[in-house]
């Protein structure tokens, strides 16, 4: 899977083929021995720079047709400088525009053949900052999480909704672990049997007199690491189960609440 800017691909695109539509009107009255000088504005650098992104993009998507195509324009115009007379005759006229034209037929062509997924910009969010989303400072306090929530964040926007909660399993796990050495309790053979034993401790906090800090903190984690073990109750031993949208989305966005309730009291 590879990413690409788009909108620059399909700007660029449309500055080749609206260069050759005015390379065709400048250059088809000539005579045999007739000049068009093309003016040194900004149409030029902007025509080499589209270019040069068609031609970089085509190599690395592996469209050979469109390369080939930018190769051959570059050959027409790679002695072309900036703020310098550029004079074309008819003839180097129609070989320029019909090598433009190739271009644009070939990277439709070529792209038509490709899988082309589109993530807007608030699911590519989660791909481009999906740790920050979450909170840095979970990362921070618990840095064995960072592949997970980077990997869940970018599962959540493309989709892969049992992908995403799979990962999410894996940092409530990180979660839970240390939640239990945080109030010194025995980690049980079985993922329900900690969260039991977490719950007793919570329970105790909870009642604590003199710390309301504690007792809410206690209380909160409380109620999020219910909803952790409900949300993961035995999930290896069910590998048919599958999520939907909804259920990875609640199920992110519990599990970063869960998270982050943690580290008010936990250190790294």
């Amino acid at each position: 899977m590879k990413r690409i800017d788009l909108a620059n691909l399909l700007s660029s695109a449309t500055n080749i083929a609206m260069f050759a539509e005015k390379l065709v009107m400048q250059t088809r009255g000539l005579g045999t021995h007739g000049h068009a000088e093309l003016p040194p504005d900004r149409m030029i650098s902007t025509f080499m720079a589209s270019l040069a992104y068609v031609s970089d993009t085509a190599k690395w998507l592996d469209l050979p047709a469109t390369a080939a195509a930018c190769d051959r324009c570059h050959g027409l115009v790679r002695y072309w400088l900036q703020g310098e007379r550029i004079l074309i005759n008819r003839e180097r006229g129609e070989q320029l525009s019909g090598t433009c034209y190739q271009i644009t037929t070939s990277l439709g062509d070529e792209l038509g053949r490709h899988h082309t997924y589109v993530v807007a910009p608030r699911e590519g969010a989660l791909i481009d900052n999906g740790i920050s989303l979450f909170g840095l400072e979970v990362v921070q306090t618990f840095p064995d999480t960072r592949v997970d929530i980077s990997a869940g964040a970018a599962c959540l926007a493309y989709e892969l909704w049992t992908a995403c909660v799979m990962h999410m399993m894996r940092v409530a796990e990180t979660g839970v672990g240390a939640l239990a050495d945080h109030l010194s309790v025995k980690r049980g053979t079985t993922w329900g049997g900690t969260i039991a034993n977490i719950n007793e401790a919570l329970k105790d906090a909870a009642r604590i007199r003199g710390d309301a800090q504690l007792r809410a903190w206690a209380s909160e984690t409380g109620t999020y690491l219910n909803f952790v073990k409900d949300a993961f109750r035995n999930p290896a031993m069910h590998p048919e189960r599958t999520f939907s949208a909804e259920e990875a989305k609640m199920i992110f966005d519990n599990t970063r609440a869960f998270m982050r309730m943690l580290t008010q009291r936990l250190t790294p």
